[in-house]
């Protein structure tokens, strides 16, 4: 059986085993991802990515869940296919064109435009959905965040009242809605592109249902977008964009980075990935920034207190 907490070399010689290559492989380590580890996996035909998953319960992340979540999306066809899957581990085939960096989230109308066709595909796919997913609600999860930031004595922990005052805040002005099936994480690096331009989504650790608009403002926020930029990506999505819908859109957007920002010092206090590969996926994502999940959390920081300020100036 795969254990997800064996050595790279250990689960290299497990990949090794499994039945679904062509061949001999080559397998090298994957950078980039924040909260896991990957490796691509090349045969005589074609490559594909080896995931490797844990349930990782202070971030919410199941992997029954996760798994239920990748098998949707690829069926959808918002996702690549899975060519293996077995509890810690998913085999997927790569995406050979790279994935987006913020800078393309809108150099160009065509990228929003298929983002925001990805996003309303994947929102209306959610009878696909097989099996038991986790509901992404982004104040619960703040919540949680601060709760375990109170207890391991964060840097942040004398900020941390206020954030829950308007966290609380901020939840209260939601209006209902009906959930959909949701990806939860739309950083730019979570889009890929293939060689045809197609994009994709990829990493399906917060998957499960949730807030549509939760999605919608991950794609502004996370990319910095311009306002004008961000005004053009809400009208695809929803239309006209009248005063109730901007005022949900502001209040997720704060959610949004309310979630990156304690997301970040979460990392900061519990994480066990290596220190080095943390700060070489932090360097090739974010170069602007300080290497590690310090520089994650002051980014997001920055981006919260900058919307803060204006949501104040619009509606209080």
């Amino acid at each position: 059986m795969f254990d997800p907490e064996w050595s790279d070399d250990a689960i290299v010689d497990y990949l090794r085993k499994l039945n679904c290559w062509s061949g001999g492989i080559e397998v090298e380590p994957l950078f980039g991802g924040l909260c896991n580890r990957s490796f691509v996996v090349t045969d005589s035909n074609s490559r594909a990515v080896a995931r490797i998953g844990t349930d990782i319960l202070v971030h919410g992340i199941i992997q029954t869940s996760v798994r239920a979540s990748m098998i949707a999306a690829a069926d959808i066809g918002v996702s690549p296919q899975i060519r293996h899957s077995e509890p810690g581990l998913a085999i997927v085939e790569f995406i050979p064109g790279g994935c987006l960096r913020m800078e393309d989230m809108e150099a160009h109308l065509k990228n929003l435009e298929n983002i925001v066709e990805l996003l309303k595909q994947l929102h209306q796919g959610s009878s696909q959905v097989r099996g038991s997913l986790t509901y992404f609600w982004p104040f619960q999860v703040i919540r949680n965040y601060v709760d375990v930031g109170q207890k391991k004595g964060s840097r942040l922990v004398d900020v941390l009242p206020e954030i829950i005052r308007i966290n609380n805040l901020i939840e209260s002005t939601v209006e209902p809605y009906t959930p959909v099936f949701t990806h939860n994480d739309t950083v730019p690096q979570n889009f890929m592109f293939d060689d045809e331009n197609k994009i994709w989504l990829i990493d399906w650790d917060y998957g499960g249902y949730g807030h549509p608009m939760f999605d919608l403002v991950g794609v502004s926020c996370n990319a910095d977008m311009s306002e004008e930029s961000e005004a053009e990506l809400f009208e695809m999505y929803c239309g006209t964009v009248d005063d109730a819908t901007h005022r949900q859109l502001t209040a997720f957007k704060l959610a949004l980075n309310l979630r990156e920002y304690m997301w970040g010092m979460v990392q900061e206090v519990t994480s066990d990935l290596d220190s080095d590969n943390v700060a070489a996926s932090m360097t090739d994502l974010y170069p602007d920034q300080e290497p590690g999940y310090v520089g994650y959390t002051n980014m997001n920081r920055t981006r919260f207190e900058s919307n803060w300020e204006r949501y104040r100036e619009m509606f209080e």
